[in-house]
């Protein structure tokens, strides 16, 4: 493939993810806890308690925004600040009850809005997605 086309490509999967993931965040578009903080939740949740740095790496966020969006769900009733075990400088981010509930509900209504979408597909073209979804997996790990 030349270069023009592997730019027009990379232009394309782009732009389909950005769509994409908006679509998938419009249901919350009136919800009390912004997108971002959500974010933050579902992230806890799929990869369990972490600092405020490390959470800030994953989801490339400064941490300042970090530190401000956990305080926020903190406040919320969400998301607890525990002390680190081994390092009592540092703070873990860990899920409330309430917080894993949230974030549950969130990633439930994400995966019935697509297996909606999918359900009208071929068999083929589910199998074709199921492939591209495991490239572009491929590509995420390697640009983290």
């Amino acid at each position: 493939m030349s270069d023009k086309s592997d730019m027009h490509l990379a232009r394309d999967l782009a732009v389909s993810a950005m769509r994409l993931v908006r679509r998938l965040r419009l249901p919350h578009a009136g919800d009390t806890v912004p997108v971002a903080q959500l974010s933050i939740l579902t992230a806890i949740l799929r990869d369990g308690p972490m600092t405020t740095g490390e959470l800030a790496m994953r989801e490339r966020i400064k941490p300042p925004s970090i530190s401000r969006s956990s305080h926020a769900l903190a406040q919320m009733g969400l998301l607890e600040r525990v002390s680190h075990a081994t390092d009592r400088r540092q703070v873990l981010l860990t899920l409330t009850e309430r917080g894993r509930i949230m974030a549950s509900e969130d990633i439930a209504e994400r995966e019935l809005l697509l297996a909606d979408q999918l359900g009208a597909l071929t068999p083929q073209q589910r199998e074709t997605l199921a492939r591209a979804a495991d490239i572009v997996n491929s590509i995420v790990e390697r640009v983290e």
